[in-house]
């Protein structure tokens, strides 16, 4: 039956009064430009009863066998999905080993109290900001916290004491370098160029380049940067100071050492080729090399100036006793 208008073909039709009447609303659809395929022909009550069956019946079996490259699917991102579509070759114990090595780093680091200091020098006047006194303080306490997280390595502690100590005095330049050079670009403290002065008053200007170049260089990836800090804390350095106070130190078990050492590089390599394709795991490989390079210069340069040994010298004596306590 032709459509027919009740008011003379006079209706003002919008999107209010659009149900008042089809045929003028049939007609501003074709001045809008509306083919007339796009109409739906009427269909009768056992038709729709039909085509509502057959969806349904559709719907049941698309459920069932649908396709992943079908048009009605989005489209799956190229990234790794743990539930999904885990490639790892992490086993359960590397994930929970990884896990609390970051929970590790997380909790103990002291981040917040980097925070809190930006914040009190920021309430300070500009001239009075990032001091000598200040800055050296700041890197006393960042340094004895961060080594603080090694303390908590379940691996370390179930060395002998002897080992402990031992490996503190290897290790701890390295890991208070690369685990404070992840947190002073997290700050983002060479920012402020008064912390710079002041850093290069301690550790002398070519120290501080060096470890501007190292956060410059370092991963991206967070998670891989506090592995490697657990790491560091096994590597026993080749480098030598050369003074009155230098001695050797031995370790007894250093066959245990080894292992750790081994099963730590396992699980920086497994990640890394969980996280990346085999090339880019090498590259990522080659670039933790290079900040390790970069740490040795920054140690080497730093042991220039007598305020970066005493600072080294105070966090080895706290770190000292407090291990004492833990025998």
């Amino acid at each position: 039956v032709p459509s027919k208008c009740n008011f003379g073909d006079h209706c003002e039709i919008n999107i209010n009064s659009r149900r008042a009447c089809s045929h003028c609303r049939l007609a501003k659809c074709f001045e809008s430009g509306m083919n007339i395929e796009m109409i739906r022909s009427s269909w009768n009550n056992e038709t729709k009863k039909k085509q509502k069956e057959k969806r349904t019946t559709d719907s049941t079996s698309s459920a069932v066998s649908a396709k992943p490259n079908e048009t009605n699917q989005p489209q799956v991102l190229p990234t790794l999905n743990l539930l999904q579509a885990d490639q790892s070759t992490l086993t359960v114990d590397q994930w929970n080993h990884l896990s609390n090595l970051v929970h590790c780093f997380d909790e103990y680091s002291g981040f917040s109290l980097v925070q809190d200091f930006i914040n009190e020098q920021n309430t300070l006047p500009p001239k009075f900001r990032f001091k000598y006194t200040s800055v050296s303080k700041f890197f006393t306490s960042m340094m004895a916290n961060v080594q603080l997280v090694f303390e908590k390595n379940r691996d370390l502690l179930s060395l002998s004491l002897h080992d402990r100590t031992a490996l503190l005095r290897d290790t701890v330049e390295y890991t208070t370098s690369v685990g404070g050079a992840y947190i002073l670009r997290q700050a983002h403290l060479f920012d402020y160029p008064a912390f710079s002065e002041s850093a290069e008053l301690i550790f002398r200007p070519a120290a501080v380049a060096a470890t501007k170049r190292l956060i410059d260089q370092l991963d991206p990836d967070i998670i891989f940067v506090k592995i490697i800090c657990a790491v560091i804390a096994f590597l026993v350095s080749n480098y030598t100071v050369y003074s009155s106070e230098t001695v050797s130190h031995n370790l007894p078990d250093a066959i245990k050492i080894i292992r750790v050492q081994d099963m730590y590089t396992e699980l920086v390599w497994r990640y890394l080729l969980y996280k990346h394709n085999p090339q880019d795991a090498v590259l990522c490989f080659m670039n933790l090399i290079r900040c390790l390079l970069l740490v040795h210069d920054s140690i080497v340069k730093s042991h220039e100036a007598r305020q970066f040994n005493e600072l080294m010298d105070t966090v080895v004596e706290s770190t000292e006793h407090k291990l004492n306590l833990q025998k």
